[in-house]
Parts: C-alpha cells; sequence; structure tokens
C-alpha cells in the first residue's frame, strides 16, 4: 500500500530537498511538499483566492538541479521534470492565475534548477526580501517569472505588487533560461548578474521601490541612503542578456549601472534609465531602439548599437571613446 501511496506522490513532508513550508504562516499559505514518483521535489500549491492567487509561504525555497514542480493541476497530469504527477487536492475549486511563493527567511534562496508548473500555466512569483541566487534556474510552463527581494503587496485577495526594502539578486554559473516564459521580472534592491539570462521580454527594476504587479508603474522610496549598495546594476564580462526586448531601470539616486557584458534584445529595443552613473565597457545592441538615459554621467568605452535609433541622454559629462552606431538616427 505504500508503494502505491508513494507512486502517486501522496506521501505529504514538511520539506523536500530545500523547500520547507512556513509553520508560523496561516494554516491557507502553508502548500504541502512532497516528491513525485521519479524523486522530485512537488509543491501542492494552495488553494487560490478569488483574485487566483494561490500564496505559499516558506521558511526555505531552495531549488536543486533536478528543479521542483509547482502542482496546478487537479486532476493527474504529465511533466517534463517529473513525469505523471498525481492531482493537487487543494485545487478543487480551480487551478490558480499566479502561484505566489514568498520566503521568510534570513538566507537567500539558491535557485539551481528548473521551476515546473503542472496542469494549468501561471505567473510564478518567487519573493525573498534576504536575497536570490540563480545557477542553472528556469521556468516550464509559465506565462510570467518574477523574482524579486521585495516584499509581496496583498489587497482583497489579488497581488498588486511589491514594496522593496533590501536585497540583491544575482545570477551566476549556468545564468538564468526564462527563454520559454512570456515575460520575465528582475525586481530587487540591486542585481548582480555573472552569467546569461535567456528571456523573451525581460524588465529589470533596481532601487527602494514600490512595484505594481504588471511591473508598469514604479514609485520610488524617499530616504535610507545609509546602505545604499555600491552597483544597482552590475553586469560583469561574463554576464548577459540575451531577449526580445530589454528594459533596465534604476531609480535609486546616485547608484549606478555597470555593463562589461552583453545587452542584446533580438526582437525589440533596449531601454536603459538610471539615476546614477552609467558605464559601459561592453556591448549594448538592439534590433530596433537603444535608449540610454541618466541623470548623471555616462561613460561608453564600450559599443552600442541598433537597428533603427540611438537615444542618449546624460544629464553629466558623457564621455565617449568606444563605438556608437544605428541604422538611422543617433
Amino acid at each position: 500500500a505504500f508503494s502505491l501511496w508513494l507512486a502517486s506522490g501522496m506521501v505529504h513532508s514538511v520539506s523536500a530537498a530545500g523547500i520547507v513550508a512556513d509553520h508560523g504562516a496561516p494554516g491557507h499559505q502553508q502548500p504541502t511538499i512532497t516528491q513525485t514518483a521519479s524523486g522530485i521535489p512537488q509543491v501542492n500549491i494552495q488553494t487560490p483566492s478569488a483574485g487566483g492567487v494561490s500564496h505559499n509561504t516558506y521558511s526555505q525555497f531552495d531549488v536543486g538541479n533536478q528543479g521542483v514542480i509547482l502542482n496546478n493541476a487537479h486532476n493527474n497530469v504529465q511533466t517534463q521534470l517529473g513525469g505523471m504527477v498525481a492531482g493537487n487536492p487543494w485545487l478543487a475549486k480551480g487551478e490558480a492565475r499566479i502561484i505566489l511563493n514568498e520566503v521568510n527567511s534570513r538566507n537567500p534562496s539558491q535557485l539551481n534548477g528548473f521551476v515546473e508548473v503542472a496542469g494549468k500555466k501561471a505567473q510564478v512569483v518567487i519573493a525573498n526580501p534576504a536575497g536570490i541566487s540563480c545557477d542553472g534556474c528556469g521556468f516550464i510552463n509559465a506565462n510570467r517569472a518574477t523574482l524579486t527581494t521585495g516584499q509581496p503587496q496583498m489587497k482583497n485577495g489579488s497581488l498588486t505588487g511589491f514594496s522593496v526594502e533590501r536585497g540583491e539578486i544575482q545570477i551566476t554559473g549556468k545564468g538564468m533560461d526564462a527563454s520559454r516564459t512570456d515575460y520575465t521580472d528582475i525586481i530587487a534592491r540591486s542585481v548582480k548578474i555573472n552569467a546569461g539570462i535567456w528571456a523573451q521580454d525581460l524588465k529589470v527594476t533596481t532601487g527602494r521601490n514600490n512595484v505594481d504587479i504588471a511591473h508598469g508603474q514604479i514609485e520610488k522610496k524617499t530616504g535610507d541612503v545609509s546602505s545604499q549598495p555600491q552597483m544597482a546594476l552590475d553586469v560583469a564580462s561574463l554576464g548577459g542578456m540575451y531577449a526580445g526586448k530589454i528594459r533596465l531601470v534604476g531609480t535609486e539616486t546616485g547608484v549606478g549601472v555597470r555593463n562589461a557584458g552583453h545587452i542584446g534584445a533580438q526582437a525589440g529595443a533596449v531601454t536603459l534609465t538610471a539615476d546614477g552613473r552609467i558605464e559601459n565597457s561592453g556591448s549594448i545592441s538592439a534590433k530596433t531602439d537603444v535608449h540610454l538615459a541618466t541623470t548623471r554621467e555616462l561613460h561608453n568605452s564600450g559599443s552600442v548599437y541598433a537597428g533603427q535609433d540611438t537615444q542618449i541622454q546624460s544629464d553629466g559629462v558623457f564621455t565617449h571613446t568606444g563605438s556608437v552606431a544605428s541604422r538611422r538616427n543617433t
């Protein structure tokens, strides 16, 4: 009998390979952690709100190389990572539109494998104010992927956005593969990119901000300059962003953006705005437009290329020892 329970993924536990439900959270925010028959960690997400948000709270959310399955299927379903997965009993009233994974921990989350949504496609949110490190992370069957160090903001069962005070997101090693996801959001106080990010529509916002769930409205917070990071966005020589279109926003006054890697939009534009110094010693390219804007100085010793127009705006000194080119206007 036990083997049958194991095969159906119904052996419940409080943790699996670094994923632990937060038992200090309300019961309706505690997911059930189990395993697939093939040994892949499986999270039976909690019942969604009327707004379609499954709010799951953890004391630890680390993903190993084997990945993890977020079970958004009421009935048995086939998955890429774990084969057949038993239906999630928490979803009798319907599947989630947004799967919120909120982490209450002093430690950053280590994401070293893929996160797969079983069943109905959904937005996956991983929120850990202590930080997130991605080395070989990625997403399967998610229409939107959001990594943030912000505190999730809930209102009447809907996830309205994130309040960012602190925390860094790092992309290292094998990088991040969100190429099968329509939209990818990285929202944190600061971001370090030492490996590649592959995405379709990539938006990165840094600083102390209130950011709405659609990542369209950014409200800058005031004060608290004591704990400012050295750089808001730091793309190292081994780092890169490879996406259809890319929007990068740094709101923190005096905190700069540095690119020594490659920022390339294969289908659309690259937009980079910062309230601090912009340094480019790498390459920035777009199929359509490149728009760089800063309230401080801008230094370009690398290359900037646009298939259409290039716009560079600097309220400070603009030093240029590299190349800037476009097919139309610069």
